[in-house]
């Protein structure tokens, strides 16, 4: 860096060099992981090094048994539990916390899911169907024109998928299937320890593109199934990792060139370039790296004693002894406890984390208010517009009515007033303002809140904050020769315009609701004008039109009275 910042490049051409373009997320396609526990008190180091070896982006666990009642929970997976029939049944939906999804059906031994992918919403089911009972036709008659995919314990045996005999449940299946046009996801081997028969699997509207895998893993008297499929997901995001020491560093040792720039450059020229340079040295500084949203379930060594006790379990399963059964019991026992002081240590953590002062939204979920998604494209006259460049212009040509000259009547003198005064002002000359101390500029500085959203001069507040103590002089000349002059910089009266959707994936126009975004090195400048400029209005008694509230230092009956008398003028007009 300090080799490129002593070439005889330029500093617009060096800026140019150092910024990077954000890597876009790839996506990653869904994969869904099915597994009868029999019985998840028993099996839930099974589960543990399941989620921990394959991370699947969706876990379904069915015969849960009498575990329902106890709500175990799995690191960074949401749980949603469906009891069955009997002791033995009940299903499970385990899924990734960075998935959204919401119930939309439940009944015994089944659980229907919907979960919002990139394209679409789709219905994702569980289902456990009891050995000699027939599926809930019923049921699942209600997604037959819908995209669905449930998946479970079907119990339902038939030569057209692998099975060597065929049964009722079977039969009645095959048949539903071939009335109603839909498929079936099926593994290419047994999914049964007990028998040669396949009788876990999924049902669907499409199968294609759907891959499987039988899992030589577990205790359990079924082999759980991983399922690869091409519905897209965003799960590989990045973000910008920056080193704010090098960053730091660096503007140390250019100090006095910024420090003789100032003072020989216009106020104009100099915002925009010094503007340029920290966006420029913050990309330098920084690396993009993947998010991963997840992070490994358990810790290594609750991982290795999971498998020391589906040893012992399998031990004591082949020569069932006294002693194999105690000492089996015993490593269960010492694996629950465990489990569940590593939660509890997790849980603690994060309220002795809250309780200093922390944000608490880092793990609570702000779930009362209302979501803003991020929308996909515009809905015009019916229509939905997906093409970037036609929904910029778009969106150009409705915001541009909002800055445009308003229309007035000539003929009413209450609209050519305002406007001629209006008039009259554009050639009133440039006011010299007082001169900003550096006190001023500091104590504003200081106020920022580190807020890391960029403006369109690619900088934000919290790289601001990451200023050396002395560029604060280099700041407070360039204020002092832009108030001199009576003028603002040029360059922050334009923003970056975020558009958040009231209305969905695919909103109207009129349903965006627009953020701007400033420059905030000109946003510090006029928070130093704003607070001037109160000042001089309260020392010549002026109280401006102002948000409704009660300003400090003025009395409650004045601005009750004021608030009255602005209620009873909109009333009257």
């Amino acid at each position: 860096m300090i080799n490129e910042w002593n070439s005889r490049t330029s500093l617009s051409l060096l800026c140019k060099n150092w910024k990077k373009d954000r890597p876009k997320s790839e996506k990653q396609n869904l994969t869904l992981l099915i597994s009868n526990v029999e019985g998840l008190n028993t099996h839930v180091a099974d589960v543990d090094l399941l989620i921990a070896s394959h991370q699947p982006n969706i876990c379904i666990l069915t015969e849960i048994g009498a575990a329902i009642r106890k709500q175990i929970k799995f690191p960074n997976y949401n749980t949603i539990a469906q009891h069955g029939t009997n002791a033995f049944g009940g299903v499970i939906i385990l899924y990734q916390q960075h998935l959204k999804c919401k119930i939309i059906d439940t009944e015994a031994n089944f659980l229907m899911i919907e979960l919002t992918t990139n394209s679409e919403a789709i219905n994702i089911g569980a289902i456990y169907v009891p050995p000699n009972t027939l599926p809930p036709f019923t049921l699942l008659a209600k997604y037959h024109k819908k995209p669905f995919y449930i998946f479970g314990d079907f119990n339902a045996k038939h030569t057209d998928w692998g099975c060597k005999t065929t049964n009722t449940s079977g039969s009645h299946l095959r048949n539903w299937l071939e009335s109603t046009g839909n498929v079936m996801i099926t593994p290419t081997k047994s999914t049964s320890k007990r028998s040669n028969a396949i009788i876990n699997f999924g049902i669907t509207h499409n199968a294609s593109d759907w891959t499987s895998e039988v899992l030589n893993e577990g205790t359990s008297d079924h082999f759980p199934i991983i399922f690869q499929s091409s519905i897209a997901i965003n799960d590989e995001n990045v973000f910008r990792k920056t080193n704010w020491k090098l960053f730091n560093f660096f503007l140390y040792l250019v100090h006095e060139y910024w420090m003789s720039l100032v003072y020989n450059l216009d106020e104009q020229t100099f915002f925009s370039l010094f503007s340029s340079f920290l966006s420029a040295l913050w990309d330098k500084c920084s690396e993009y790296v993947s998010a991963t949203r997840y992070r490994k379930p358990w810790p290594p060594e609750l991982l290795l004693l999971a498998k020391v006790v589906n040893r012992a379990r399998r031990s004591y399963r082949r020569n069932k002894s006294n002693t194999k059964l105690l000492h089996y019991i015993s490593l269960k026992d010492i694996f629950i406890d465990k489990r569940n002081h590593f939660l509890y240590n997790q849980k603690e953590q994060q309220l002795d984390w809250i309780s200093n002062g922390n944000n608490i939204w880092k793990y609570a979920k702000p779930i009362f208010h209302a979501y803003s998604p991020q929308f996909k494209g515009l809905k015009v006259d019916s229509k939905i517009i997906t093409d970037n460049s036609r929904i910029v212009e778009i969106l150009a040509n409705f915001f541009e009515k909002h800055f445009s000259e308003p229309d007035f009547d000539e003929s009413n003198n209450n609209h050519l007033d305002p406007m001629l005064k209006y008039k009259q002002m554009e050639y009133i000359p440039n006011i010299p303002i007082e001169s900003i101390t550096l006190n001023e500029v500091e104590l504003e500085w200081n106020k920022f809140k580190s807020k890391k959203s960029s403006d369109s001069a690619g900088t934000s507040a919290f790289l601001l904050k990451q200023l050396p103590k002395k560029y604060i002089n280099i700041i407070t000349v360039l204020f002092n020769k832009c108030a001199e002059k009576g003028e603002f910089f040029n360059g922050s009266k334009h923003a970056k315009v975020i558009c958040l959707s009231k209305d969905g994936l695919y909103p109207a126009v009129n349903k965006l609701r627009p953020i701007s975004l400033l420059p905030n090195l000109g946003k510090w400048y006029e928070r130093i004008m704003h607070k001037t400029i109160l000042k001089w209005c309260k020392d010549m008694n002026i109280y401006v039109d102002e948000q409704s509230g009660f300003s400090p230092e003025r009395r409650l009956q004045a601005r009750i009275i004021s608030l009255i008398e602005d209620l009873r003028q909109t009333i009257t007009a």
